[in-house]
């Protein structure tokens, strides 16, 4: 029993450092937008929204340039590790207490 607790700590322990070295989150989806041509220009035009929930249920919209579209996506998946880690490290805690 025991060694199951040292091990379990273990985990919660390796699990919170990884959560501090994650680098930035956002949270949200990026949908990509086809604008009509410009005036003079030929073609459409592409651009990209990030759309997030905040305070409750009030809907933001940010617009991301081109150049940031990656870090932007990495930073999005970096919130989903985020959550999953979370929830993997709760679990953990349930199964501690439950041994005290």
């Amino acid at each position: 029993m025991q060694e199951e607790k040292r091990k379990i700590k273990s985990e919660i322990a390796d699990l919170s450092r990884s959560l501090s070295t994650m680098g930035g989150m956002l949270k949200g989806t990026v949908s990509k937008v086809v604008l009509g041509a410009k005036k003079r220009g030929v073609g459409n035009r592409e651009s990209y929204l990030l759309t997030y929930k905040e305070k409750g249920n009030k809907t933001r919209t940010l617009y991301v340039s081109k150049q940031r579209l990656v870090e932007v996506e990495g930073m999005i998946a970096n919130y989903q590790e985020a959550k999953q880690t979370l929830e993997r490290i709760i679990e953990l805690n349930v199964r501690l207490f439950k041994m005290k």
